[in-house]
Formats: C-alpha cells, sequence, structure tokens
C-alpha cells in the first residue's frame, strides 16, 4: 500500500511539475515586460494602450436603455427588447454587465503592466519628469478602473464595509483566484494611487487637450467620488476651483447654428479657441477605427433616415421642448419629426467627417454645479440648491427666457430637482442609471417612461430600491473565478 501511495504522490507531483512547465512555456515572439519595456518611449507606448482601454462607450449604452433616456425607435428590429435591458432583463448572462466588467479589467491590467514595466527602466535627468508623468497617469487610470466597477457593482458606496469589486493592484496570472474586496479596501487604493500621483507632481496642470488626464481630472474625480460616497463635505471646494477655471460654456446668440454656438461645438468636437470658454474638463479622445458611439442608437446615422432604432424617450424630450434650450438643438436631430412621433438622438452628430463617431465626455463644469448642489441639499441650503441649478439652465437659454428654479421645500424636493436637471443636461452621457441607483430613494425618484414608450411591453418602470440598480457580477468572473463564486450581488 505504501509503495502504491508514494507512485500516486510521484504521479500527482510529475502532472503539476507538467502544467507548470506547461504555463510557462515561452511562445516564439512572446514579448515578457523585460523585452517590452526597456525605454521611456515603450512605457510611454505601453500608456498609449492603456487610453485605447478606457471603454466610455459601455456605461452609457447601457444606462441610455435601461432607464428612461430612450424609446423604442421606428426601426426597432427588436433591439434591447427579447429579453433585453429595455424590459429590465439584467441578470449574470447580460452582455453589458460582462462588458463594463472586462473592459475596465482589461484596462487596470494594462495599467498595472504599465506600472510594472516601469520598475525595469531607468529614466536619465533628461527624461524623468516624462517618466514620471507616464507613472502618475497609470495610476490615475488604474484608480479610474476600479471607480467604475465599483460605482456599477457595489451595492452601496456609502458604506465602506459592502463588497465591492476585486482590488488589483498587480498584474494576476491565469491561477489566481481573487475574491471581492469590500469598498473601504478598493477605496484605499484608489486613494492611494490618486496621493501616488500627486506626489509625483508631474500630471501636467495645463490641460490644453483636456484628453490626458491631469490634476483638474483627478479633483474632478474626486468631487464625483465623494458625492457618490454621500462625503459631500469634501465636494464644495474641489467643484468650486474647477468651476472657477473651467466656466460653462456659452450657448450662442439667439439663433444657434454650429457656426455660432460654442456649446453646439462640444457635441461636434469642433476646437473651442478660448480655453475659458471650453466647460469639457476631460474626453476620451476618439479617431477613425474606434467605436461609434451614436451606433449605440441609430444604424447609419443620427438622422431620422439613419434607421433609429432607439430614439429620444418622451419626457426627456418633452423636459427639453424649448426653443430657447440651446440643449433642444444640440440633443435632437434637426431633422426629427416630434409631431409624427419620430424624435431622434442628436448629441452625437459624428465630428471629422466621420459620422456616429465622437469624443465620450467624462467630465463637464456642469457636473460640477449639480454636485455642489447635491451637498448643499445634504446641508439643508435649499436656497443654494436653486441657485446652482438655475446657474446652468441660465448658460442654456436665450438670455432672460430661462425657466426661474423654484427653492424646493424639503431635502427629498432637492434631491428631486437635481435628477431633473441632471437628466436633462447629462442625458445621453452615462449617468442615469448611477444617478437614480445613489440618489432615487432619497429623491423619491425612479424610473420615469411615457406610456406610449412602455405600456405595449410592459417595462414601464421598476422601484427605486430595485436590486438591478447594482448590476450582477458576469457568469464568464462566476465560471473562472472560484474566489468569487459565493459572492454574487443580491437578487441575481
Amino acid at each position: 500500500m505504501k509503495k502504491i501511495n508514494f507512485i500516486l504522490i510521484a504521479l500527482i507531483v510529475t502532472v503539476f511539475s507538467s502544467c507548470d512547465d506547461a504555463l510557462e512555456i515561452v511562445q516564439p515572439g512572446e514579448l515578457g515586460p523585460n523585452v517590452t519595456f526597456q525605454t521611456v518611449g515603450d512605457l510611454q507606448l505601453g500608456l498609449n494602450g492603456v487610453y485605447a482601454a478606457i471603454a466610455g462607450e459601455n456605461p452609457i449604452a447601457f444606462s441610455t436603455v435601461f432607464t428612461d433616456e430612450v424609446a423604442i425607435g421606428f426601426a426597432n428590429g427588436g433591439q434591447g427588447l427579447n429579453g433585453g435591458e429595455y424590459v429590465f432583463n439584467l441578470n449574470a448572462a447580460s452582455a453589458d454587465a460582462a462588458n463594463i466588467w472586462l473592459s475596465n479589467y482589461s484596462l487596470i491590467n494594462r495599467a498595472n503592466r504599465v506600472i510594472a514595466g516601469a520598475k525595469l527602466v531607468t529614466p536619465t535627468a533628461a527624461n524623468l519628469a516624462t517618466y514620471n508623468d507616464i507613472v502618475a497617469q497609470a495610476h490615475i487610470i488604474r484608480a479610474w478602473g476600479h471607480f467604475v466597477l465599483l460605482s456599477h457593482f457595489s451595492t452601496d458606496l456609502t458604506s465602506d464595509s459592502a463588497l465591492g469589486v476585486i482590488k488589483l493592484d498587480f498584474v494576476p496570472t491565469v491561477l489566481d483566484q481573487l475574491p471581492r474586496n469590500t469598498n473601504g479596501e478598493v477605496f484605499a487604493l484608489i486613494n492611494e494611487d490618486l496621493n501616488f500621483a500627486s506626489s509625483l507632481n508631474a500630471s501636467s496642470n495645463t490641460n490644453t487637450t483636456r484628453t490626458f488626464v491631469s490634476t483638474d481630472f483627478v479633483k474632478a474625480f474626486k468631487a464625483r467620488m465623494a458625492a457618490y460616497r454621500g462625503k459631500y463635505s469634501e465636494v464644495t471646494t474641489l467643484a468650486d476651483e474647477l468651476i472657477t477655471k473651467y466656466p460653462l460654456t456659452p450657448r450662442s446668440a439667439t439663433i444657434a447654428t454650429e457656426a455660432t454656438s460654442l456649446y453646439l461645438n462640444i457635441w461636434s468636437d469642433v476646437a473651442i479657441p478660448t480655453a475659458t470658454q471650453n466647460e469639457v474638463i476631460f474626453k476620451l479622445e476618439r479617431v477613425p477605427g474606434n467605436r461609434l458611439i451614436n451606433a449605440t442608437w441609430a444604424s447609419v446615422n443620427s438622422t431620422v433616415n439613419g434607421s433609429p432604432f432607439y430614439e429620444m424617450s418622451t419626457r426627456l424630450y418633452n423636459l427639453l421642448n424649448n426653443t430657447n434650450d440651446i440643449r433642444r438643438r444640440a440633443f435632437l436631430s434637426p431633422s426629427s419629426d416630434p409631431a409624427g412621433g419620430r424624435i431622434v438622438i442628436g448629441k452625437y452628430p459624428g465630428s471629422g467627417g466621420i459620422v456616429q463617431l465622437n469624443d465620450i465626455k467624462i467630465f463637464r463644469t456642469a457636473e460640477m454645479y449639480f454636485l455642489k448642489a447635491e451637498a448643499l441639499a445634504e446641508a439643508d441650503n435649499y436656497v443654494g440648491v436653486a441657485a446652482q441649478l438655475q446657474a446652468v439652465t441660465n448658460a442654456r437659454f436665450v438670455a432672460g427666457t430661462a425657466p426661474v428654479i423654484p427653492v424646493p421645500a424639503n431635502k427629498q424636493a432637492a434631491f428631486a430637482q437635481i435628477l431633473n436637471q441632471r437628466r436633462i443636461e447629462l442625458c445621453f452621457e452615462g449617468h442615469r442609471y448611477l444617478d437614480l441607483k445613489r440618489l432615487g430613494v432619497k429623491a423619491g425618484v425612479t424610473i420615469d417612461r411615457a406610456p406610449e414608450d412602455c405600456s405595449a411591453f410592459n417595462a414601464c418602470s421598476i422601484p427605486s430600491n430595485d436590486f438591478r440598480f447594482t448590476m450582477p457580477i458576469p457568469f464568464q468572473e462566476l465560471a473562472a473565478n472560484t474566489g468569487i463564486k459565493n459572492q454574487q450581488n443580491p437578487g441575481y
């Protein structure tokens, strides 16, 4: 018997040794980190790949269809209906959950590889500043990837003890089986990354192109993160700094066209010549070959003849239907026929001669006003809430025609008004799902579809505390990672 046991043990050791050997085979043409990263130039190429992995379109696509920003278009061929997002079908096999999970872990993995690769490079005095800047940006973007994941997959960002996502500050192997960390543990890594980048004093302060992370990106990131966590005492100073530095973009003269309106230029990605008139703090630059954001809603282009399978929802259109409001012109395709029931999304008309391709705006000054309004609402300063919302509204309307934002009577009304103004200004930018998730119960607000947009599918709304306001851990992760298989979110 002892001899048999010895043989079995020997076989087991041989099998595992063979497995290890198979995993450690270096394939012809394979580049390890010591070969990939030898110079600061190599690190820059790696960082370019990190930027390319920031998938801002995924949250936008999910948020618009799952909530109340779109309605089924006249050219719809079943998109979103056959067990999909529009009818609130969200489960571990849903493509949207997988897309947001996998794209952000791909982003984090790329950032980790650049961070690890930087340790193999010794910069010269001449390129030390560039080296530090690359490392700082990689840490900031890694923090961003973790934050996007937490926002969608944690049940409660205000609780540090709630389950978050997998904290990943190293390059994993295929053998790693990692559990979810708590929110507190993941936020600790995020803050470590942001503080590390700040200590290098490397991220640019000029922010001329608005397409690379900067110290102002970090401020906007921290302001949003603080609001999402309910840490409103940290919001106001950051928001005020950005509001001062990036004033709201002017609308235009009374009659707005692409030639006269700087606000319209934001959405067609036309350069705004005066930096202090550009309210975009950070955007993802999109070039030919990148994902077409407007293809989320239409097959061909952003016109009534562009085969729109999703259109602007009726109630969002009603909120925008004022010809004195530049946002009606910016967000609604001029080719639309509202009377005929064809309300086409026009926020992403294309740029550089490429239809449906536009940069993805991540941070704008308008959001900073809204975050500041949240802080004021939490402090029961309802006059201040109305003032912040009024400032954004005034900037969008023809002078003297802006509706008066009433002073809310209580906290619930204040948060409801904030959600309403965010719904208008930030539509189709990926905010609505997360806004309802974090503020819906507090505001007494949930998904708000008009009967004509939903009654045929019996999918008009879900309660503001519904479990589907947190996304499920994707099936692919549950199947491959034993560390997380028993940590699915409630309800799924």
